[in-house]
């Protein structure tokens, strides 16, 4: 139980890494002060131009997925094979991941949206939920051009791909089943109120589209 613990804690301590701020710092730039005031990549895009913020969105992404797969090695590799134990510590992981980037230590507890680590994860977890995802995401994008509810609609899109893999396996929901699904619905919850002032801004046509001209 230790060790597991003190994964988990590693894990929070890996999520809490700030690469967004790290970048804007080496361009003298504090992000929290400039934009949308976020760490995010999008942010980081918007402010310090694609040559920074597609790195960030990278190693944000990357926070996510390579420790989770790693934990997902070590334990067997396969979740249907995971018991309920070992799924809890797994899952109890993969949270403390995202809440590191969206609440990091390393600046008073307020950090990204958790998008770019949530996906990181969700593939380590299951590349047909991170696929399902992604492409929740990019439909959107096409549709309505609006990163922050797309990138809500990706959650909507791994919960029910989350919820058909799970049952298609068996028929039925395990009680480790169970807890993947709770956890995903928690992460969307999680990810919808990081997002509620883009959803202000949407609904009022104050929210930036993503590709408009700038003036």
């Amino acid at each position: 139980m230790v060790e597991n613990i003190l994964y988990i804690v590693a894990a929070y301590l890996i999520g809490s890494v700030p690469f967004g701020y790290i970048a804007g710092r080496l361009n003298g730039i504090d992000l929290r002060e400039h934009g949308s005031r976020n760490i995010g990549a999008t942010n980081a895009v918007r402010v310090l131009g694609k040559g920074w913020g597609i790195p960030v969105f990278v190693m944000d992404f990357l926070k996510g997925f390579v420790p989770l797969l790693c934990m997902k090695n070590h334990l067997g590799g396969e979740l249907a094979a995971f018991s309920p134990a070992d799924m809890g510590w797994f899952l109890g992981m993969m949270f403390a991941l995202i809440l590191g980037h969206t609440f990091t230590c390393f600046l008073k507890f307020k950090g990204g949206k958790g998008v770019a680590t949530t996906g990181g994860c969700l593939f380590a977890l299951s590349p047909w939920v991170g696929g399902a995802a992604l492409l929740f995401w990019l439909v959107s994008m096409v549709i309505t051009r609006y990163v922050s509810f797309s990138s809500i609609m990706a959650g909507v899109g791994m919960m029910l791909a989350a919820a058909i893999e799970l049952w298609y396996g068996t028929g039925a929901y395990s009680a480790a089943d169970g807890m993947v699904l709770g956890l995903l619905f928690l992460i969307l919850v999680l990810v919808t109120w990081k997002h509620r002032a883009n959803l202000v801004r949407i609904k009022n046509g104050t929210e930036p589209k993503a590709f408009a001209p700038k003036n």
